[in-house]
C-alpha cells in the first residue's frame, strides 16, 4: 500500500461508532477493509492514483468476528460508504472476486465534489 493509504486514520469495531457516527461532521468516506484481502490491496493501489476523496477513514474489518461486517451488511471487501454527519448516506459494494473498480472511485470522487 502506498505511502498515503497507510496515513489513513483507521477505525475498528471498538471506536466505529465514536469517530464516524457520534463526533464527526459533514461528510466522511469509509472504506471497509482487512489486511488478509487481496482485493484491498488491488483497490488501494488503484486508489492511490485514482482517489481524489481527501476525509477518508478505513475501517478495519480483520478480524472476521468484528461486528462492523454485521452492523453495516458487508459481504465483500473492499466496500466504501459516504456517512454524513454520522449517517450512512451512500455506499459503493466491491465485487466478488473483484472487489472494486477504478469506475467506482471516479463515482466516489464525482458523488462527493458534486454534493
Amino acid at each position: 500500500m502506498g505511502e498515503e493509504v497507510k496515513s489513513f486514520p483507521r477505525v475498528n469495531q471498538n471506536n466505529f461508532d465514536s469517530e464516524i457516527m457520534l463526533n464527526h461532521k459533514g461528510k466522511t468516506l469509509v472504506i471497509f477493509s482487512a489486511d488478509w484481502c487481496p482485493y484491498c490491496v488491488s483497490f488501494f493501489n488503484n486508489w492511490s492514483e485514482y482517489g481524489r476523496v481527501e476525509d477518508v477513514c478505513i475501517a478495519d474489518i480483520t478480524d472476521a468476528e468484528s461486528e462492523l461486517w454485521n452492523s453495516f451488511d458487508i459481504e465483500v471487501i473492499p466496500t466504501m460508504a459516504v456517512f454524513e454527519d454520522g449517517v450512512l448516506v451512500k455506499r459503493w459494494d466491491g465485487q466478488l472476486r473483484r472487489g472494486l473498480t477504478i469506475y467506482q472511485i471516479q463515482s466516489v470522487n464525482d458523488y462527493l465534489a458534486n454534493s
